[in-house]
């Protein structure tokens, strides 16, 4: 038996996923990108803004005033693009521009449409004498073409994607995410209605998925398996399993005549390029869990109590899917805001709690492993040691 405790299996997760996993980039379009990963730094193709243009609607002016209008305003663009116009001007003229629109050479000034007066033959354009450059968006203001503007590792947002796709960029490399196939044991599960006694709801053919997709993950399928031998077995030696990056199993980690996904996962990746990285690890709740690997592929078998799982979920499936994309799977640092007793074994605890100001953690009621509603109301797991919290002390915490 090697248990692990909590920071240590999080510790060979990662090492397992960086020494031995299939990792890798991709180029996609930008409008795919969202919630990807960058991985090499994109490089702005031109410089922002990429022409000088007017930053109001007026008139753009050469010299001193009152200028010779050279048109009157555009009314009515029928689909033609009349910010590209440009033109030409001389000492003591001006052309009529609008927000955005390319500035006419020779321009120094924009008059606003608000403080200018033209006459009423419409040949002259009256206003203050406006300062050089006023109003006047220069290229390159923004950035110049060349200029890093993001770097490697940042998850792209909408927001990025905003500034990328403004900035011309089409195409960005990122990191290939890793392919997850979901396994959800018991002969107890229902899918539908109220169970019955002796029955329990499925917890987690849909929370998993999204959660794994939330984390930069691929959930290629998703099965429900009956507690059977060879159905478990079968499941685990298939190729489409065989072939993905992370298998996932719930139910059938502990160690009971029923338990048979840890009999068979621990089979499965017995041999030269196989190992159990952990076969239970030192947390409350979740001490089943068990972690293996078979060659590059990474075996997760969780609890089968709902919040157990989840737990496992958020400990050590979700730190395996950031070394797999470049991202960060640090712990966040906060206070606890009430004192929690030490426990009579040598386990950390993940506690459920609200975040409220400045980082205090507040821990929330529906905590036991077989319960949902802490986890479902609360922000953030508390990380707490065996040996308990004084009210105010500091706490580490994973993100809900």
């Amino acid at each position: 038996m090697n248990t692990l405790s909590w920071s240590e299996a999080r510790a060979a997760v990662e090492s397992a996923v960086h020494d031995h996993a299939r990792r890798g980039t991709e180029l996609v379009p930008v409008a795919d990108a969202a919630g990807r990963i960058l991985a090499s730094a994109v490089v702005s193709p031109m410089d922002v803004p990429h022409y000088t243009s007017s930053a109001m609607d007026g008139f753009a002016v050469r010299g001193s005033g009152p200028w010779l209008l050279l048109a009157t305003p555009v009314e009515g663009a029928a689909g033609r693009n009349v910010h590209r116009t440009g033109g030409v001007l001389s000492d003591g003229e001006a052309l009529p521009v609008l927000t955005g629109s390319l500035l006419p050479e020779g321009a120094e000034a924009v008059v606003r449409s608000e403080d200018a007066e033209i006459t009423c033959d419409g040949s002259r354009l009256h206003a203050g004498q406006p300062d050089v450059d006023k109003d006047i968006r220069p290229a390159g203001q923004e950035r110049a073409a060349g200029s890093e503007l993001l770097a490697p590792g940042v998850r792209l947002t909408p927001r990025h994607i905003a500034m990328l796709t403004a900035g011309g960029v089409d195409e960005v490399t990122v990191t290939v995410r890793p392919t997850v196939v979901c396994a959800f044991t018991g002969n107890e599960i229902v899918r539908s209605g109220v169970p019955g006694p002796g029955e329990v709801r499925d917890a987690f053919s849909t929370s998993f998925p999204a959660l794994v997709e939330s984390w930069g993950g691929v959930v290629t399928s998703t099965e429900a398996i009956a507690d059977d031998p060879v159905a478990v077995e079968y499941w685990l030696r298939r190729p489409s399993t065989v072939d993905a990056d992370i298998v996932l199993v719930t139910g059938g980690s502990g160690h009971s005549g029923q338990d048979f996904a840890r009999r068979f996962i621990t089979r499965a990746v017995a041999g030269d390029d196989g190992e159990v990285l952990a076969s239970g690890v030192a947390c409350r709740p979740g001490h089943p869990t068990l972690i293996a690997r078979r060659g590059a592929q990474l075996i997760i078998g969780a609890p089968g109590n709902p919040f157990a799982a989840h737990v496992a979920l958020h400990s050590f499936v979700m730190p395996a899917i950031a070394a797999f994309v470049g991202a960060s799977s640090e712990l966040h640092s906060g206070a606890c805001a009430v004192s929690l007793d030490p426990l009579d074994r040598d386990r950390v605890r993940l506690i459920p709690a609200s975040l409220g100001a400045d980082r205090v953690c507040t821990p929330v009621d529906g905590a036991h492993s077989h319960m949902l509603t802490g986890y479902a109301t609360g922000d953030v797991l508390l990380v707490v040691p065996s040996g308990g919290l004084a009210a105010g002390e500091p706490v580490d915490y994973l993100m809900l």
